[in-house]
């Protein structure tokens, strides 16, 4: 699997599984709140989660590399 699809995955799953996040007024996506305050938490999760195979191909196994 290439990492961008994995990385798209990866950004699904965070935005599918929590709410979206309120700082200071504005809204913004799980995916893009954590990239951006933790990159390496961000890293860490994608990283584990390609490793522990956490099923993304169930939710993009029509999709093409």
């Amino acid at each position: 699997m290439n990492e961008r699809l994995l990385e798209e995955m990866y950004v699904y799953m965070l935005d599918e599984c929590y709410p979206m996040v309120e700082i200071a007024g504005y809204e913004y996506p799980p995916s893009v709140a954590l990239e951006r305050i933790d990159p390496i938490a961000y890293q860490v999760g994608l990283r584990e989660d390609y490793e522990n195979g956490y099923g993304y191909e169930e939710l993009f196994g029509d999709e093409e590399e």
